[in-house]
Protein backbone atom coordinates (compact mmCIF):
# COMPACT_ATOMS: atom_id res chain seq x y z
CA UNK A 1 0.00 0.00 0.00
CA UNK A 2 2.94 2.31 0.67
CA UNK A 3 4.27 2.02 -3.12
CA UNK A 4 0.74 3.26 -4.47
CA UNK A 5 0.94 6.69 -6.53
CA UNK A 6 -0.42 8.66 -3.47
CA UNK A 7 2.00 7.24 -1.16
CA UNK A 8 5.20 6.99 -2.88
CA UNK A 9 7.28 10.56 -3.11
CA UNK A 10 8.59 11.58 -6.74
CA UNK A 11 10.10 15.10 -7.49
CA UNK A 12 7.31 15.78 -10.73
CA UNK A 13 6.27 19.37 -9.51
CA UNK A 14 7.37 22.19 -10.67
CA UNK A 15 7.24 25.94 -10.43
CA UNK A 16 4.57 27.24 -13.30
CA UNK A 17 4.75 24.08 -14.60
CA UNK A 18 1.37 22.31 -15.73
CA UNK A 19 0.17 20.78 -12.68
CA UNK A 20 0.93 24.29 -11.12
CA UNK A 21 -1.90 25.99 -13.58
CA UNK A 22 -4.38 23.22 -13.63
CA UNK A 23 -4.03 24.11 -9.45
CA UNK A 24 -4.54 28.00 -10.18
CA UNK A 25 -7.22 27.80 -12.71
CA UNK A 26 -8.80 25.94 -10.46
CA UNK A 27 -8.67 27.93 -7.85
CA UNK A 28 -9.99 31.45 -9.39
CA UNK A 29 -12.49 29.13 -11.28
CA UNK A 30 -13.99 28.01 -7.73
CA UNK A 31 -13.44 31.33 -6.50
CA UNK A 32 -15.40 32.69 -8.78
CA UNK A 33 -18.12 29.81 -9.19
CA UNK A 34 -18.87 28.84 -6.15
CA UNK A 35 -20.11 32.26 -4.35
CA UNK A 36 -22.13 32.30 -7.38
CA UNK A 37 -23.81 29.18 -7.49
CA UNK A 38 -24.60 29.37 -3.35
CA UNK A 39 -26.25 33.42 -4.41
CA UNK A 40 -28.11 31.96 -7.16
CA UNK A 41 -29.28 28.77 -6.29
CA UNK A 42 -28.46 27.97 -2.46
CA UNK A 43 -31.11 28.81 0.19
CA UNK A 44 -29.39 29.91 3.21
CA UNK A 45 -29.49 26.46 5.04
CA UNK A 46 -28.02 24.91 1.65
CA UNK A 47 -25.38 27.62 1.94
CA UNK A 48 -24.06 27.26 5.05
CA UNK A 49 -23.82 23.17 4.90
CA UNK A 50 -21.44 24.26 1.86
CA UNK A 51 -19.44 26.57 3.86
CA UNK A 52 -19.51 23.47 6.71
CA UNK A 53 -18.49 20.76 3.97
CA UNK A 54 -15.38 22.97 2.66
CA UNK A 55 -13.93 23.55 6.14
CA UNK A 56 -13.85 20.28 7.63
CA UNK A 57 -12.66 18.92 4.29
CA UNK A 58 -9.50 21.40 4.87
CA UNK A 59 -9.26 20.92 8.40
CA UNK A 60 -8.79 17.19 7.57
CA UNK A 61 -6.17 17.60 5.10
CA UNK A 62 -4.67 19.74 7.55
CA UNK A 63 -4.64 16.86 10.17
CA UNK A 64 -4.24 13.87 8.11
CA UNK A 65 -1.00 14.84 7.04
CA UNK A 66 0.97 14.72 10.31
CA UNK A 67 -0.39 11.13 10.71
CA UNK A 68 0.31 10.06 7.47
CA UNK A 69 3.76 10.76 7.88
CA UNK A 70 4.01 9.10 11.02
CA UNK A 71 2.33 5.84 9.23
CA UNK A 72 5.14 6.12 6.24
CA UNK A 73 8.07 6.71 9.48
CA UNK A 74 9.34 10.36 8.16
CA UNK A 75 7.35 12.02 10.46
CA UNK A 76 9.72 14.77 12.15
CA UNK A 77 7.66 17.14 15.05
CA UNK A 78 10.00 19.70 14.04
CA UNK A 79 8.63 20.25 10.84
CA UNK A 80 5.73 18.68 10.44
CA UNK A 81 2.86 19.18 12.63
CA UNK A 82 0.45 22.28 11.66
CA UNK A 83 1.88 25.04 13.32
CA UNK A 84 2.70 27.46 10.47
CA UNK A 85 -0.19 30.19 9.89
CA UNK A 86 -2.00 28.49 6.65
CA UNK A 87 -2.10 24.77 8.51
CA UNK A 88 -3.11 26.19 11.79
CA UNK A 89 -6.13 27.91 10.62
CA UNK A 90 -6.99 25.14 8.75
CA UNK A 91 -7.40 22.97 11.80
CA UNK A 92 -9.22 24.85 13.19
CA UNK A 93 -11.40 26.22 10.52
CA UNK A 94 -14.47 24.10 11.23
CA UNK A 95 -14.28 25.50 14.74
CA UNK A 96 -14.27 28.92 14.55
CA UNK A 97 -16.22 28.66 11.17
CA UNK A 98 -18.98 27.05 12.22
CA UNK A 99 -21.56 29.49 12.61
CA UNK A 100 -20.00 32.58 10.47
CA UNK A 101 -19.34 35.71 12.50
CA UNK A 102 -17.42 38.78 11.30
CA UNK A 103 -14.77 38.40 14.27
CA UNK A 104 -14.05 35.07 13.28
CA UNK A 105 -14.09 36.10 9.61
CA UNK A 106 -12.15 39.46 9.43
CA UNK A 107 -8.60 37.39 11.40
CA UNK A 108 -9.51 34.94 9.03
CA UNK A 109 -9.58 36.92 5.77
CA UNK A 110 -6.69 39.02 6.44
CA UNK A 111 -4.26 35.83 7.23
CA UNK A 112 -5.52 33.64 4.39
CA UNK A 113 -5.35 36.52 1.82
CA UNK A 114 -2.68 38.32 3.00
CA UNK A 115 -0.33 35.25 3.96
CA UNK A 116 -0.68 32.72 1.28
CA UNK A 117 0.19 34.50 -1.51
CA UNK A 118 3.68 33.70 -1.70
CA UNK A 119 3.02 30.09 -0.80
CA UNK A 120 0.54 29.17 -3.63
CA UNK A 121 2.40 31.37 -6.53
CA UNK A 122 5.92 30.57 -5.33
CA UNK A 123 5.09 26.64 -3.64
CA UNK A 124 7.85 24.63 -1.38
CA UNK A 125 6.81 21.64 -2.75
CA UNK A 126 8.44 19.23 -4.42
CA UNK A 127 5.93 16.23 -4.95
CA UNK A 128 3.50 16.52 -7.63
CA UNK A 129 0.31 14.59 -8.53
CA UNK A 130 -1.43 12.28 -7.21
CA UNK A 131 1.05 12.33 -4.02
CA UNK A 132 -0.94 13.22 -0.59
CA UNK A 133 2.13 15.77 0.13
CA UNK A 134 0.81 17.73 -3.16
CA UNK A 135 -3.06 16.75 -2.29
CA UNK A 136 -3.13 18.19 1.30
CA UNK A 137 -1.09 21.24 0.22
CA UNK A 138 -3.23 22.78 -2.13
CA UNK A 139 -6.30 21.48 -0.55
CA UNK A 140 -5.14 23.51 2.72
CA UNK A 141 -3.63 26.80 0.58
CA UNK A 142 -6.08 27.04 -2.20
CA UNK A 143 -8.94 25.74 -0.31
CA UNK A 144 -8.69 28.80 2.53
CA UNK A 145 -8.64 31.36 -0.68
CA UNK A 146 -11.71 29.81 -2.04
CA UNK A 147 -13.51 29.67 1.57
CA UNK A 148 -12.55 33.00 2.67
CA UNK A 149 -14.17 34.31 -0.94
CA UNK A 150 -17.02 32.35 -0.39
CA UNK A 151 -17.83 33.40 3.44
CA UNK A 152 -17.15 37.23 2.31
CA UNK A 153 -19.52 37.18 -0.48
CA UNK A 154 -21.95 34.74 0.48
CA UNK A 155 -22.53 35.26 4.15
CA UNK A 156 -21.48 39.40 3.41
CA UNK A 157 -18.67 39.24 6.16
CA UNK A 158 -16.80 42.51 5.32
CA UNK A 159 -13.91 43.61 6.86
CA UNK A 160 -13.87 47.19 8.23
CA UNK A 161 -10.10 49.36 9.07
CA UNK A 162 -11.37 48.07 12.91
CA UNK A 163 -11.03 44.10 11.45
CA UNK A 164 -7.50 44.99 9.55
CA UNK A 165 -6.34 46.04 12.74
CA UNK A 166 -7.24 43.35 14.73
CA UNK A 167 -5.81 40.87 12.48
CA UNK A 168 -2.50 42.42 12.67
CA UNK A 169 -2.61 42.19 16.66
CA UNK A 170 -3.71 38.98 16.40
CA UNK A 171 -1.01 38.31 14.26
CA UNK A 172 1.45 39.16 16.63
CA UNK A 173 -0.24 37.22 18.84
CA UNK A 174 0.73 33.99 17.00
CA UNK A 175 3.95 35.06 16.34
CA UNK A 176 4.63 35.38 19.99
CA UNK A 177 2.86 31.76 20.46
CA UNK A 178 4.92 29.93 18.04
CA UNK A 179 8.27 31.70 18.99
CA UNK A 180 7.72 29.71 22.99
CA UNK A 181 6.80 26.54 20.89
CA UNK A 182 9.97 26.92 18.41
CA UNK A 183 12.11 27.47 21.81
CA UNK A 184 9.89 24.29 23.93
CA UNK A 185 10.68 21.78 21.12
CA UNK A 186 13.90 22.83 19.00
CA UNK A 187 11.96 23.39 15.89
CA UNK A 188 11.80 26.86 13.69
CA UNK A 189 8.22 27.23 12.42
CA UNK A 190 7.43 30.09 10.67
CA UNK A 191 10.86 30.98 10.63
CA UNK A 192 11.29 32.97 13.33
CA UNK A 193 14.31 31.28 14.80
CA UNK A 194 16.74 31.63 10.78
CA UNK A 195 16.00 31.71 7.48
CA UNK A 196 14.80 28.72 5.14
CA UNK A 197 18.32 26.46 4.30
CA UNK A 198 16.81 26.71 0.88
CA UNK A 199 16.23 30.46 -1.06
CA UNK A 200 13.22 32.12 0.04
CA UNK A 201 11.76 35.82 -0.34
CA UNK A 202 12.95 36.34 2.88
CA UNK A 203 16.51 36.44 1.45
CA UNK A 204 15.72 40.17 0.54
CA UNK A 205 14.16 41.11 3.85
CA UNK A 206 17.63 41.02 5.39
CA UNK A 207 20.04 39.32 8.48
CA UNK A 208 18.00 38.29 11.50
CA UNK A 209 16.42 39.33 13.25
CA UNK A 210 16.00 42.38 11.01
CA UNK A 211 13.79 40.14 8.63
CA UNK A 212 10.96 39.54 11.03
CA UNK A 213 10.33 43.38 11.22
CA UNK A 214 10.39 43.46 7.71
CA UNK A 215 8.22 40.73 7.53
CA UNK A 216 5.93 42.45 9.57
CA UNK A 217 6.18 46.04 7.57
CA UNK A 218 5.35 43.44 4.42
CA UNK A 219 2.35 41.75 6.34
CA UNK A 220 0.98 45.13 6.99
CA UNK A 221 1.15 46.24 3.37
CA UNK A 222 -0.34 42.93 2.38
CA UNK A 223 -3.13 43.11 4.96
CA UNK A 224 -3.64 46.56 3.22
CA UNK A 225 -4.09 45.54 -0.39
CA UNK A 226 -6.86 42.72 1.41
CA UNK A 227 -8.82 45.60 2.77
CA UNK A 228 -8.59 47.78 -0.30
CA UNK A 229 -11.36 46.42 -2.33
CA UNK A 230 -13.58 46.79 0.33
CA UNK A 231 -12.27 50.54 0.66
CA UNK A 232 -13.35 51.28 -3.16
CA UNK A 233 -16.54 49.61 -2.63
CA UNK A 234 -17.67 52.13 0.15
CA UNK A 235 -16.06 55.04 -1.63
CA UNK A 236 -18.64 54.12 -4.68
CA UNK A 237 -21.46 53.74 -2.28
CA UNK A 238 -20.50 57.13 -1.03
CA UNK A 239 -20.08 58.85 -4.36
CA UNK A 240 -23.66 57.13 -5.40
CA UNK A 241 -25.49 58.46 -2.83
Amino acid sequence: MKDWPLFAFNQDFQLFGAQHWVVLVAMVSASLGLPWIARHGLNPRQQLRLSRIMAVLISFAALAYPFLMMWLGVFDYRTDLPLDVCNLTALLLPFVMWRPTLRMHEILYFWVLGGTLQAIVTPHLFNGFPNFIFLKYWIVHAGLVVYVIYATVVFELRPTLRSLRRSFLALQGYVLFILIVNLLIGANYVYVLSKPPTASALDYLGPWPWYLLVAEGVALLLFGMAYLPFTLLRRQKVSTE
